[in-house]
């Protein structure tokens, strides 16, 4: 776990406190853009920062997921000092599984953190140690490409579709690490397609591509940048993904998660924070700003080629196992599916005995702050969504500054 900690500086070096960002109106069109096709500009940040003492607290943040990004991109670009008081000190620590993250919580490591949906809200169910609160959402694929990449072994058959491939699973020996996004949706939609594996196998992410490597397992469900890592299509090459959540309609979905006491301690800087969370998310998918977002990436995510990041970033999961058209939308707080898809998880994880009742605890999900926070920044839900693009189409652009042009437009919906 890596610890790092900035002091804030209103006017640091190279630091611009009014740099211009993009801003997508209740009117705007969908989609990650760039002024040129149409997006209005504006300055999030101009007189949002928040007068009074200087604060010191940690944020846990995951490199480890890609929907987790816009962190350690806050956490280099300092966007935070923004909204923050003046001289305020930030530390961030950076957990590789979402567990971690609640017990950092727990212990009073953490008081804000990001965590996948699942883990996210088994956090709220700690009541008894303490009060965890979901305040904020990271993002949401509307078809699953961060958290639900399902992917065999290379020698496994060629198949019609993602449906079949799963078919495929039965009587094989599948694995996914347990409590994980990935383990809800691997476990539900097995049972959907009546699908019963030999051996479910709880694995961590490292594990399973060494056994994808070596072909001691023929499947497994995991979550992006591995997923891309470790695939034919832009990475290693040990197995091919055969299915996100688009044939069964399954969104996926990341937690920003606090605990209560700081939160009723310190709602003014909550709610900072949330601005902060607000413009870095917006920032991370601009297209214009992918090749520093992937340099930035590569310092926590090591290991793994750049194509293969940029691919878990903005790829398209071609037929014939057909990922969705949409990467990521940054929602920041919920509406009806994103209700309806923790119902559905809470009720699984009641299910599997990790939290006592298969209803959430009253005001688990609170997003109040949240939404006075894009309120009074102008903005609306959602924030920005990320088109996915053809690797080949997308990637040998994307250093090329003469042609940036060209590589945002791949983006317009």
């Amino acid at each position: 776990m890596k610890k790092k900690s900035s002091n804030s500086s209103k006017r640091a070096k190279g630091y611009l406190t009014r740099r211009i960002f993009l801003v997508r109106s209740a009117q705007g069109l969908a989609g990650a853009t760039m002024s040129s096709l149409g997006f209005a500009w504006g300055d999030l940040a101009y007189g949002q920062q928040v007068k009074g003492p200087p604060i010191k607290f940690n944020v846990a943040v995951r490199p480890d997921w890609t929907m987790g990004w816009a962190g350690v991109v806050n956490e280099e670009k300092q966007i935070w000092k923004k909204y923050l008081p003046e001289g305020s000190e930030v530390t961030f620590s950076h957990p590789i599984q979402g567990g971690i993250v609640t017990n950092e919580l727990i212990a009073d490591k953490t008081q804000i953190g990001h965590n996948g949906d699942a883990p996210g809200l088994i956090a709220t169910f700690q009541r008894e140690r303490v009060d965890i609160r979901a305040i904020g959402l990271v993002g949401s694929s509307p078809s699953g490409y961060s958290c639900y990449q399902i992917l065999t072994r290379t020698d496994a058959p060629e198949f019609a579709n993602s449906k079949e491939a799963l078919r495929w699973f039965d009587g094989k020996v599948v694995a996914t690490p347990k409590g994980s996004c990935s383990d809800r949706f691997f476990q539900d939609v097995l049972k959907r397609e009546g699908i019963k594996p030999k051996e479910y196998l709880n694995q961590p992410i490292g594990v399973i591509t060494t056994n994808l490597r070596i072909k001691k397992i023929d499947g497994a469900a995991t979550w992006d940048p591995q997923g891309s890592a470790v695939s034919t299509i832009a990475g290693e090459g040990i197995g091919r993904v055969v299915a996100t959540g688009e044939p069964w309609k399954e969104p996926d979905s990341g937690t920003i998660v606090a605990r209560k006491d700081f939160m009723d301690k310190h709602p003014d800087i909550v709610k900072a924070w949330l601005k902060a969370e607000i413009e870095t998310q917006m920032w991370y998918y601009d297209p214009g700003n992918h090749a520093e977002a992937l340099k930035i990436a590569q310092k926590y995510v090591t290991g793994f080629p750049e194509k293969s990041l940029w691919f878990s970033m903005a790829g398209l999961i071609p037929e014939p196992y057909y990922g969705g058209p949409v990467r990521d939308e940054k929602l920041f707080v919920w509406n009806d599916n994103i209700y309806a898809l923790h119902q559905r998880i809470v009720d699984y994880l009641a299910r599997e005995k990790m939290v006592p009742a298969d209803k959430l605890l009253p005001g688990a999900i609170d997003d109040s702050l949240a939404r006075e926070a894009m309120k009074e920044m102008k903005v609306s839900s959602p924030l920005i969504s990320i088109k996915a693009v053809p690797l080949e189409k997308g990637y040998p652009l994307l250093h090329d500054t003469k042609r940036i042009d060209e590589y945002v437009n791949l983006f317009k919906m």
